[in-house]
C-alpha cells in the first residue's frame, strides 16, 4: 500500500475529524455510502445502512463528550484505506446500556474502510475490545479472565 494524498484521504480524515470529534452528524450523509456495512469488535453482527450507523455515533457523542479520535496513519491503495487510530475520552454518559463511570478509555486499533462513488462504502474496525468494555464496567478485567473468575 502506499501512502497518498488524495479524495479518498480526506474521505477518511473527515470520518474521524467531522463525524467523529466535532459530532458533525450530518457529514454522515456526505461521506458514507446510504448502505454503509460496518462490523467491529462491539458489533459483531455489523451495521447495515446510515440510519443505523447515526444510530451507533450517537451512542459514542453520549456515552464520550469529550472523546478524541486520532488518526495516528493512513494508507490509501486505490478504492481501500487502512487507518490506525487512537481513541480516547472519559465515559460520563450510557454507552451500550452501561452508566457513566467517570473512567477514562485508551484504545488504539485499525480502521479498514472501502470507497465506491466517492463515498464509503464498507468500514472493518479491529481494536481490542477489552481496552474499551472493561473500562465502561462491560467486561470481566483481564485479571479476572486470567485466573477464570
Amino acid at each position: 500500500m502506499s501512502q497518498a494524498l488524495g479524495a479518498e484521504r480526506s474521505l477518511a480524515r473527515r470520518y474521524f475529524e467531522d463525524i467523529f470529534n466535532a459530532g458533525e452528524l450530518a457529514v454522515t450523509d456526505e461521506i458514507l455510502d446510504p448502505d454503509i456495512s460496518f462490523i467491529g469488535p462491539i458489533t459483531p453482527e455489523g451495521i447495515d445502512g446510515i440510519d443505523a450507523y447515526k444510530r451507533f455515533a450517537r451512542g459514542w457523542y453520549e456515552g464520550f463528550p469529550d472523546r478524541h479520535f486520532e488518526l495516528l496513519e493512513e494508507w490509501v491503495d486505490g478504492d481501500r484505506i487502512a487507518a490506525l487510530f487512537r481513541i480516547t475520552g472519559t465515559h460520563w454518559g450510557e454507552f451500550m446500556g452501561q452508566a457513566a463511570t467517570g473512567n477514562t478509555i485508551d484504545v488504539k486499533g485499525m480502521n479498514f474502510f472501502q470507497i465506491g462513488h466517492g463515498k464509503i462504502r464498507s468500514i472493518q474496525v479491529f481494536f481490542n475490545p477489552l481496552h474499551l468494555l472493561e473500562p465502561v464496567g462491560l467486561a470481566k478485567s483481564r485479571n479476572a479472565l486470567e485466573l477464570g473468575r
